[in-house]
């Protein structure tokens, strides 16, 4: 049972007995009533109730967004980085074309790399 539930079988309670109250004792309590009903605070918009737990869990916050900020910057570090990688198909081509970058001849890897194709076609 929710609170509108329990709320409107009080009222239905209440209302049962009225009419067996005198006349004063109503008025007071419709007065009462009313008073009570200006008084309940009124429904917030969404943006209040986030703006207030935002307040709320503040220390959170202190802590989360620099982990994200983090997080954010090494993903786009990484995938700098691995868009900038030379895909080693377009190295063979590029050799097979004749085509080589004077770096290639330098790079380590590039040695090693010839060694094991020349003695995979002696094979």
């Amino acid at each position: 049972m929710n609170q509108d539930d329990l709320a409107r079988r009080i009222v239905d309670r209440l209302d049962q007995n009225l009419t067996e109250l005198p006349g004063d004792i109503v008025g007071r309590l419709a007065v009462a009533r009313q008073r009570a009903l200006q008084v309940r605070p009124k429904p917030r918009s969404w943006q209040v109730r986030f703006s207030d737990w935002v307040a709320s869990h503040r220390m959170m916050f202190k802590v989360a967004l620099p982990a994200l900020f983090l997080l954010v910057a090494a993903g786009s570090v990484y995938l700098l980085q691995s868009a900038s990688r030379e895909d080693p198909f377009d190295v063979e081509t590029a050799l097979m074309a004749d085509e080589l970058p004077l770096h290639a001849y330098t790079d380590p890897g590039f040695d090693a790399w010839l060694k094991t194709t020349s003695h995979e076609e002696q094979q």
